[in-house]
């Protein structure tokens, strides 16, 4: 089978199901999956669909809602949350992002932490609640449902507002030339944040890397910290590294 027809196969079995698995696709299409995953490599970038593990989303629009999500690869989310704290102490005040491996993050901190936590992410908010020694500040702004953030120009105003020790920024994609949003309201809040942080530690799913959005978030020059699920020896991290960037 060629190619095209290759894809048009990905895209329409996609269409019916939302999700597809490299094993089943091998199955069905009699390849290798190491020849599915290079397909749906080539669609991702493309713009076509998303990389997940195992397999793709559509990428036009995430079936997963945030609750949905909160569940998603949640065992790979915990490996990301517990490396993200090695890097929070007593004391600090840090910005947290919208996102799922955010809201895993909150989920593990410790019962005894002592923050101050600055924030669009309302799905964090009763989290944080049950942290006597935590400080919440919610930006303002408008609520976007979808993903239970608020952004625009009064969250924005209001992140210039603060100086944080560390930002926890969830990644939408990120490639060699840096991390990009899907929505430009998201993305100038992210630099706000970034721009008021002494630190900034990218959150992102392995199958992330390598894609991009169209809205320009920062350089990869720009962040102190990548962390991924994967092991930092993972040959897939080499071109980044020369950025600087330190992987956890």
């Amino acid at each position: 089978m060629k190619k095209e027809q290759r894809f048009n196969y990905i895209l329409g079995k996609l269409d019916q199901e939302k999700i597809v698995e490299f094993s089943s696709l091998s199955t069905a299409l009699n390849i290798s999956e190491d020849t599915v995953r290079r397909d749906i490599e080539e669609l991702a970038k493309n713009g076509l669909l998303s990389k997940v593990r195992g397999g793709a989303i559509p990428r036009a629009e995430n079936p997963l809602t945030f609750k949905e999500r909160i569940g998603y690869l949640s065992q790979d989310k915990e490996v990301i949350a517990l490396k993200a704290l090695s890097l929070i102490s007593n004391g600090q005040t840090i910005f947290l992002d919208g996102g799922t491996s955010v809201y895993t993050l909150v989920s593990l901190f410790p019962t005894d932490i002592r923050l101050t936590v600055i924030t669009n992410n309302m799905a964090i908010i009763p989290l944080l609640a049950h942290y006597n020694g935590i400080k919440t500040i919610v930006l303002g702004g408008e609520f976007i449902s979808a993903t239970e953030t608020l952004y625009g120009l009064e969250a924005v105003k209001g992140a210039a507002q603060y100086r944080a020790d560390i930002f926890f920024l969830g990644a939408c994609s990120i490639d060699e030339k840096g991390v990009t949003a899907t929505y430009k309201e998201e993305a100038e809040l992210k630099r706000a944040m970034i721009s008021a942080s002494d630190q900034v530690a990218v959150l992102c799913n392995f199958n992330k890397l390598d894609t991009k959005d169209p809205y320009a978030v920062c350089r990869l020059e720009e962040l102190s910290y990548l962390i991924t699920e994967e092991d930092i020896s993972h040959k897939a991290f080499e071109l980044y590294k020369q950025s600087g960037v330190t992987f956890l």
